[in-house]
C-alpha cells in the first residue's frame, strides 16, 4: 500500500478489515490512508466521495476469519465472515471500478481445500457483481 501511496497520494487509499501490521505501518495509514480495524465499518460513508471517481479494488482473502479462510500466510483471528465479505463486494461494485484483484490465498496451508473453494466462490461473486 505504501507504493499505491506514493503514486496517488494522501487520503486515496481506504482500507477495511485490517487485524494485523507492524507499528509503523499503523502510524503511516493515520497519517495518510483511512484504515478500519476488524470490520467495514463506515464503507457506505465513502460511496458520495468515490462516486465518480475510478476506483481500483483489491481484496486480500486473509481478511476473513481463519476458521474460515485458514489457507493463507497470514491467518489472523478475528476476521470478517463470509456472508460480510460478499455483501462489502457487492456494494463497492456498484461505484465505478477500473480493476481489481483478488490475493492472499496460499492452497498449500489448508490441506482441505475449503481456502480454495472460498477463494473460488468470492472471485465468482466479485465478477458477477462488476457486470451488474
Amino acid at each position: 500500500m505504501r507504493r499505491c501511496h506514493d503514486l496517488i497520494g494522501d487520503k486515496k487509499i481506504f482500507q477495511f478489515g485490517i487485524r494485523s501490521g507492524e507499528r509503523e505501518e499503523f502510524s503511516f495509514a493515520k497519517d495518510h490512508c483511512f484504515q478500519q480495524k476488524f470490520t467495514f465499518f463506515g464503507l457506505h460513508r465513502l460511496f458520495e466521495k468515490l462516486a465518480d471517481k475510478p476506483v481500483y479494488f483489491t481484496i486480500d482473502l486473509d481478511v476473513l476469519d481463519a476458521a474460515v479462510f485458514p489457507g493463507t500466510g497470514t491467518p489472523e483471528a478475528g476476521g470478517v465472515s463470509f456472508l460480510e465479505l460478499i455483501d462489502a463486494i457487492q456494494d463497492v461494485c456498484q461505484l465505478r471500478i477500473v480493476g481489481c484483484d483478488l490475493c492472499e490465498l496460499s492452497p498449500v496451508y489448508d490441506q482441505s481445500g475449503c481456502s480454495t473453494a472460498t477463494a473460488c466462490k468470492v472471485l465468482r461473486e466479485l465478477l458477477l457483481a462488476l457486470k451488474t
